[in-house]
């Protein structure tokens, strides 16, 4: 139970994290889950025994299988050449380098422990840059180069790490034995990952040629993947992040010509590995806060009697060496692509972008909390364990805090706008865009009315305005939006006073009881109390006003419940004030119709087309009862829709023909409108 709790309280977390960085957006939500963890850990008093077997299981396994299964092919092979050099020889030589480095300038710690620290700072973790670098718009090709060696140093770096402590541990090393053994966890490692992922290609192309197409359970085959590959690679005493890694690469490629790899199946295993990764990813940086303490309660314990300033020195002075391995390797590299190709010219700035991108996380805290307490023979500490967990937390945070204020400044540097960017500028905005396709599907579903589905036309319409008007309040400046919501709140109180006097006429008449006078005019009255809000964007709505709405439902609820009156009648009696007095209300908007000059005309028609269509679509739903209402509109609604979103295609079509929109606008207007037919489609088969 305490290990259901745990995870509910971790899932927790992510999601607090989540949406305060929604609220910070320029703070990476890396930096937020661990600054979450560490509050936790401090106030709480929480720990976690964090093993890093299960972690890597667990934790990286999918992540590793879900980056390798989704990286892109074309890219995956073109960057084959500095993918694999940054992964291995990168990794090795900032093993070797970086381990002579520290241990010249961080005494305290022996020369195998310094290998052992420098192998695990070595790997890459790619998931608190991706953040970054949507701000920061990064290369490209160099996000695809970070993403695609954190697929493969992980599994390096974890190798190097293993016997570099090996050799503290037992206090011998011998090269012979470690090239053998690296290479028997590598490549029997990424045979069974191959053999494995192999035989699960061959049971999907069999049940997919015996015409078996349920999505479903290929995704949750390809969920259960990673961590059968993982447990059978180390079962054999081979590297499991390696053969994970083979095994989606193989996994991927097997896709290319897969007739049965449908796009369903691709959009749902999408989506499916973004939930696991947006939980998963959260999940690390929340633990990596929480061991933080720990770290800091191992060095206070074992290595108290140096300075706290000459620790963080320490800290600080091996990010810096880590950092300038990355940078000068990443210019060589550039270097000699240009002296064989003559087409990159090397430079300094994507040097230092590249060895900025190289932020440090869960894989290091993950090995370095894995460093045993006592060497060989069971007695004898090992030599400053509390330093190396301190040194290795702090540089995590230091390469995230270094990505965080850095990147954006050294990618802008010597940036000067173009004339091609100029002219991308002048395309239209993707909310004006999406504004502007809503409206063309609208006027489309309203040349399509007839009698029999006014009230579902009314009731569609209004949907998409309620979408145009969440778009306006979420992107437009005040100086454009204030006029609209002014004219907004002055034909609202037109259309709320027009429907007073029906309703006096319907109460002298005794054609409605007073109770259902009152409930309406109560309901008029909260109206124009809450046009004073209107101008507000929905989050700034307060919260003890929607408590107040809901707490004014309830008790309607109870007053009609125990009137004396029938349920039925007050229901009828309901149907027809809300008739008589929507009636009232388009008649004095269409008045104002009519007396408006072209200016107003221009400014104010959008808004009073839009409370009319919501007062027809609420007379319309007045004249029918809830089961004649579903019984006759359910297949017109599906071919409304499907009409509207064909509308919006060619909308889009439109405007990318004509130049209006760029191709990335393009792009994500479609794929909204291909999600929004999916979801409709969907529910019709289930």
């Amino acid at each position: 139970m305490e290990l259901i709790e745990t995870g509910v309280a971790l899932l927790g977390i992510v999601l607090i994290g989540n949406l305060i960085s929604h609220l910070l957006p320029k703070l990476p939500v890396s930096l937020i889950e661990i600054l979450l963890g560490l509050i936790v850990a401090v106030f709480f008093k929480v720990q976690i025994t964090l093993d890093t077997s299960w972690f890597l299981l667990l934790f990286i396994a999918p992540l590793l299988y879900s980056d390798a299964w989704r990286f892109p092919k074309r890219e995956l092979w073109a960057l084959r050449g500095p993918i694999f050099g940054n992964a291995i020889i990168l990794v090795l030589l900032t093993t070797v380098l970086g381990g002579f480095l520290i241990y010249t300038f961080v005494p305290e710690l022996s020369l195998s422990v310094s290998f052992a620290l420098a192998a695990i700072l070595s790997p890459t973790d790619p998931v608190a840059v991706q953040a970054i670098a949507k701000s920061v718009k990064l290369p490209s090709k160099l996000l695809h180069l970070v993403s695609g060696e954190s697929l493969i140093n992980d599994a390096s770096g974890l190798v190097a790490f293993k016997f570099a402590l090996a050799a503290a541990v037992t206090g011998t090393f011998s090269l012979w034995q470690a090239t053998n053994e690296f290479l028997y966890t590598a490549l029997v490692g990424a045979l069974i990952g191959a053999i494995i992922i192999s035989i699960i290609n061959f049971i999907l192309d069999y049940i997919g040629s015996r015409g078996i197409h349920d999505v479903v359970f290929v995704v949750v085959l390809q969920l259960f993947s990673p961590f059968v590959i993982y447990l059978v690679a180390e079962h054999f005493h081979t590297s499991g992040v390696i053969a994970v890694v083979v095994g989606a690469i193989i996994s991927n490629l097997h896709t290319k010509n897969n007739v049965n790899y449908t796009g369903e199946l691709h959009v749902v295993g999408l989506q499916t590995w973004d939930v696991l990764g947006y939980l998963f990813n959260g999940a690390i940086f929340v633990l990596l806060g929480i061991e933080l303490p720990v770290a800091m309660e191992n060095f206070a314990a074992n290595t108290g009697k140096l300075a706290l300033p000459m620790v963080f020195l320490y800290a600080i002075l091996t990010w810096l060496i880590i950092f300038l391995i990355r940078v000068f390797w990443t210019y060589g590299n550039q270097f000699w692509r240009f002296y064989r190709h003559k087409q990159e010219c090397p430079t300094w700035k994507m040097a230092i972008i590249s060895g900025l991108s190289g932020v440090r996380g869960a894989v290091t805290m993950a090995g370095v909390l894995s460093v045993p307490l006592v060497l060989s023979d069971g007695q004898t500490p090992f030599p400053a364990r509390g330093l190396m967990l301190f040194i290795s937390a702090t540089v995590i945070i230091i390469s995230l805090l270094a990505a965080v204020t850095l990147l954006p400044i050294v990618s802008k540097h010597g940036t000067k706008p173009t004339k091609k960017t100029s002219q991308v500028a002048q395309h239209m905005s993707e909310p004006r865009a999406h504004v502007y396709i809503l409206q063309s599907a609208m006027r489309i579903i309203e040349q399509q009315y007839r009698e029999e589905n006014a009230a579902l036309i009314y009731e569609i319409v209004l949907e998409y305005q309620h979408q145009i008007r969440q778009l306006q309040l979420e992107n437009m400046n005040s100086e454009a939006l204030n006029p609209i919501l002014e004219a907004e709140v002055r034909l609202r109180k037109i259309a709320l006073e027009a429907e007073l006097t029906p309703l006096k006429q319907l109460l002298n008449t005794q054609k409605i009881s007073e109770f259902v006078y009152n409930n309406e005019i109560q309901r008029i009255e909260r109206l124009e109390n809450n046009l004073n809000y209107i101008v507000q964007k929905p989050g700034q709505v307060q919260l003890w006003r929607r408590t107040k709405y809901l707490t004014r439902m309830a008790w309607r609820s109870v007053k009609i419940w125990w009137t004396d009156e029938d349920n039925q009648q007050i229901r009828d009696e309901s149907a027809l004030a809300q008739f008589a007095s929507g009636e009232a209300a388009i008649k004095a908007l269409e008045y104002e119709l009519e007396c408006m000059d072209k200016k107003r005309m221009k400014r104010e028609y959008p808004t009073t087309h839009n409370l009319i269509i919501s007062y027809q679509n609420r007379i319309n739903q007045s004249r029918q009862t809830a089961e004649q209402f579903e019984k006759s509109t359910h297949l017109m609604r599906l071919d409304l829709e499907l009409v509207g979103l064909k509308a919006q295609r060619e909308a889009i079509q439109h405007l990318f023909a004509a130049h209006f929109i760029s191709f990335e606008t393009n792009v994500k207007l479609r794929q909204g409108v291909n999600y929004s037919e999916a979801a409709l489609l969907t529910n019709e088969t289930r």
